[in-house]
């Protein structure tokens, strides 16, 4: 394949941040196109609200830390950064051979503050790119659909959440997916996620062709290096609606052997504590429907999930299962063509768990909140500078955004949004 210079030229002038315009690039057609989304920061964060020493703590949690001995509250905590959140750079390409189309798409998150922090004096490397975003091929055909190899988000994250703030919100300190799609209580040592909020690598992913307004999604991820008896994989399926303007979903996901809770390690049972045994077999499963709205300058969506963990317990008195349901709501309002205004709230409900033997076991504090604010200002529909404000509550003996139990979480952040 040839390059053209013009084409080169231009991909190098958007990359430097010097072309006048913003668009995907084709550098040498669909067989190869350049894009991206820059979103750099500065943020600052507040830490604070602990609970007092004292403060009794589930049995839930017990195990995690000590019963009664809550982070004490000693003031405010703050940290400021530049932050560059999920900020890409991406190349895809495709190639159509009558009903069939091959392409790949292949993203590298920026990440300058590694780049800064490394010192080669010491052995660090140097590199403006860190981990793969999404990195993956995929071969479809009219008929059937599309098949995608490779690293992606799963269907179940897909076809969820319609509405990120003004563009920016993927991992940054506005997304909603640790309270939507996660709890508050961190596993033993070697535990597995326990987010539902899933971008994996090793995974199959499918699509259906829409009818009627209707498709269907599944993600496969089996595990390499299964054995007889851990087998850690992912299953999710998903079906959706929309006309254009209303849309509907609704998604499971499952985790198998992700150890989310007892984690890997514990080799011995203690009586002070409901963990399982690291060879105890464990299944998450998450359940959520979204709904959607866009028409004109009003975008709406709203997200309603039910997330369950369950091990097979070792013992009376373990941990058998925990379940929760969480919600949140989220909207962007264009005022005019500079202004966006925009806004979401998520919540986490304290939940319910279980032991083996019918045992008392207590979700008290457990759960926690997100309320962001934003606004965005639009130079054109590619680039904008954007102002963001958001608190993440945690229950008493809830961890969200924080690592001090009960703690609470205030951020703010500036930044300035380019597209390509």
């Amino acid at each position: 394949m040839k390059f053209s210079r013009s084409a080169v030229a231009l991909a190098t002038l958007s990359l430097a941040g010097l072309a006048q315009q913003a668009f995907a690039i084709q550098v040498v057609g669909e067989n190869l196109e350049v894009y991206g989304t820059l979103y750099p920061e500065l943020n600052s964060t507040t830490y604070s609200g602990t609970s007092p020493a004292g403060t009794p703590l589930s049995s839930m949690t017990k195990g995690l830390v000590a019963p009664g001995t809550v982070s004490v509250a000693t003031g405010a905590i703050g940290k400021d950064q530049t932050n560059w959140s999920q900020s890409y750079i991406g190349f895809k390409g495709s190639k159509t051979y009558g009903d069939v189309k091959i392409g790949y798409d292949f993203q590298g998150v920026i990440t300058p503050n590694k780049t800064l922090d490394s010192s080669i004096a010491t052995g660090g490397q140097q590199s403006l790119f860190g981990d793969m975003r999404d990195a993956f091929v995929s071969v479809g055909h009219t008929s059937i659909g599309t098949f995608q190899f490779g690293q992606m988000d799963t269907i179940y994250k897909e076809y969820g959440d319609r509405v990120r703030m003004l563009g920016v919100s993927s991992s940054n300190f506005t997304s909603t997916s640790g309270v939507l799609s996660g709890v508050g209580w961190k596993g033993a040592t070697g535990a597995g996620t326990t987010s539902f909020n899933t971008r994996i690598g090793s995974q199959v992913r499918w699509e259906s062709p829409v009818y009627s307004n209707f498709n269907v999604g599944l993600s496969v991820r089996k595990d390499p290096n299964r054995t007889a008896t851990q087998d850690t994989s992912l299953s999710a399926a998903a079906l959706r609606w929309t006309d254009g303007t209303f849309y509907a979903s609704v998604q499971q996901e499952a985790h198998n052997n992700y150890h989310s809770f007892s984690g890997t390690g514990l080799t011995a049972l203690a009586s002070s504590s409901i963990y399982n045994l690291g060879t105890a077999n464990s299944k998450d499963t998450g359940q959520r429907v979204s709904f959607g709205y866009s028409k004109g300058a009003l975008s709406l969506g709203a997200d309603f999930a039910s997330l369950k963990y369950t091990e097979e317990a070792s013992a009376a008195g373990k941990f058998s299962a925990y379940k929760t349901n969480t919600y949140q709501f989220s909207g962007d309002y264009a005022v005019n063509a500079a202004w966006n205004l925009a806004a979401n709230f998520a919540n986490g409900a304290a939940g319910s768990c279980e032991v083996l033997g019918g045992g008392a076991c207590s979700t008290v504090g457990q759960g926690g909140t997100l309320l962001s604010l934003g606004a965005k200002y639009n130079f054109d529909k590619n680039i904008g500078i954007f102002a963001m404000y958001a608190l993440n509550k945690s229950n008493g003996s809830a961890t969200f955004a924080s690592s001090a139990i009960g703690g609470n979480t205030t951020n703010l952040g500036l930044g300035l949004l380019l597209k390509f």
